[in-house]
């Protein structure tokens, strides 16, 4: 281990329970847990940091409450005097993440913070203002020496940053949610200045946030973040965490320094979420504060970071792997070239599929989409569910040297193209050059469908 004054594993955004396309996920999470636990053995980290998004939804499965406390009293009986803070996600209900305690065998050096902690004013109960100690946690050494604070920030909604009494000016108006945000944080810094325990003491202050970053890099499903940043929420400007030795991100899936230095980081996600995220280098950090020496960015301490990227339990096919759609030629030769797993693996360990195809006419060896059509449905009939899980299938027909799109189809399961509905809409668009079907000639094919099925019924019931 280097000589650093501490050494710590940042990782955030597990999203655990999270499902792609319906497909279960728990052979990759088992897979990263053993990565996590054969890092945390290897690099003796002395703090683990979780920066919020530990579960993917507000209400999530109680497999995936279990699998985080199976995994966190795992941690902490092969690692005793691992330091664990965990906070709050954008996605994580606060609540729930409050109690993961009940599921620790042991709370020492544990400290988990969802809500933010609040104390109320007696003469205005109405008025709040964040209660900065419940936010502190002190990591010692074994005889109790001081080795740093951290600043356990949980996931900081608008509405809760600007109901905050010291967000609110002289005359009673609100502050902009950024200000809100930075004041938060320097109050933090404040109350650690001037408390008897803390005043003094010349250790590393870290902090924790969950925060869309304005100087982030966006990559793949993350763009759409640009726009509507954390659930609504604002960005934030680095200079927010003015102050601290280093801050540990959550929220953004790629990896990244921000503001041009390693003092404020996101850790990225553990795995892909998404197909999105596919070529990320999914895994966690592993960060050295050092002892002031070189540093060029005017930090009290120096900052060494090495990325632990974790190999995929499940691999990710995109047809085309890069960006936008697939011709012909590389899609049929793709799937032509596609193994069938021979029991060799579950259905939990195929690889996932997504299949962007085009079809040109001027360039096409078939003589309409729908041949085309028919010929990629029964060879993803004959793959899916023994050579990869199919997750998403587009088709799109363009026309003209310009190449517009008019026609696109999307398909999440076979069952989209065995029903009936579909495949006659598919051939009302390709007629009709991209126009969807009326409800009205909807409604009129299902009403005789129906009735179809139910004259099949009952000749059945007759000849038994």
């Amino acid at each position: 281990m280097k000589d650093s004054v501490i050494r710590i594993l940042h990782t955030s955004d597990w999203h655990l329970g999270k499902r792609l396309h319906e497909f279960d996920r728990s052979i990759e999470y088992r897979k990263f847990k053993e990565n996590l636990l054969r890092t945390i053995e290897s690099e003796q980290p002395h703090l683990l940091l979780l920066a919020g998004d530990v579960f993917d939804t507000i209400n999530p499965s109680l497999e995936a409450e279990k699998f985080l406390g199976t995994t966190l009293n795992e941690i902490r009986r092969r690692h005793p005097g691992l330091h664990i803070v965990i906070t709050c996600g954008n996605h994580d209900s606060a609540r729930k993440i409050d109690s993961v305690s009940a599921y620790m065998e042991c709370c020492d050096r544990l400290m988990i913070v969802g809500e933010l902690p609040v104390v109320y004013y007696e003469e205005n109960p109405s008025v709040c203002d964040v209660d900065y100690e419940k936010l502190i946690y002190p990591v010692r050494t074994d005889d109790r020496k001081l080795q740093a604070l951290v600043v356990a920030m949980p996931f900081l909604s608008t509405t809760r940053v600007l109901n905050l009494g010291v967000n609110r000016s002289h005359d009673g108006s609100e502050t902009d949610y950024e200000s809100g945000v930075r004041n938060i944080y320097q109050g933090c810094l404040d109350f650690i200045r001037n408390s008897e325990e803390y005043k003094g003491a010349d250790v590393p202050i870290i902090a924790m946030g969950h925060f869309f970053v304005k100087s982030s890099t966006l990559s793949g499903s993350e763009e759409d973040k640009a726009t509507d940043m954390i659930g609504g929420e604002q960005g934030i400007g680095v200079s927010v965490f003015d102050g601290y030795d280093y801050v540990a991100l959550g929220h953004i899936h790629l990896r990244q320094n921000i503001g041009g230095c390693r003092r404020v980081r996101y850790s990225g996600s553990p795995l892909p979420i998404n197909f999105g995220e596919c070529e990320y280098r999914n895994g966690v950090d592993i960060v050295d504060v050092l002892p002031a020496g070189s540093s060029d960015d005017g930090g009290r301490y120096d900052i060494e970071v090495v990325s632990r990227v974790y190999e995929r339990a499940v691999d990710f096919i995109r047809i085309p792997a890069r960006r936008g759609m697939a011709g012909e030629e590389e899609v049929l030769q793709t799937l032509n070239n596609m193994q069938i797993s021979a029991g060799e693996k579950s259905i939990n360990e195929l690889p996932f599929c997504s299949i962007f195809a085009e079809y040109n006419q001027e360039n096409s060896g078939f003589d309409c989409i729908r041949s085309y059509r028919e010929i990629l449905d029964k060879k993803i009939g004959e793959l899916s569910g023994k050579a990869f899980r199919l997750c998403d299938f587009k088709l799109i027909r363009k026309e003209g040297d310009g190449g517009t799109v008019f026609r696109q189809q999307d398909v999440q399961s076979l069952d989209d193209i065995s029903s009936p509905i579909v495949l006659a809409s598919r051939m009302y668009e390709e007629v009709h050059k991209g126009k969807e079907m009326p409800e009205e000639l909807v409604k009129l094919l299902s009403e005789i469908i129906a009735e179809a099925e139910n004259g099949k019924d009952d000749c059945s019931g007759k000849s038994a």
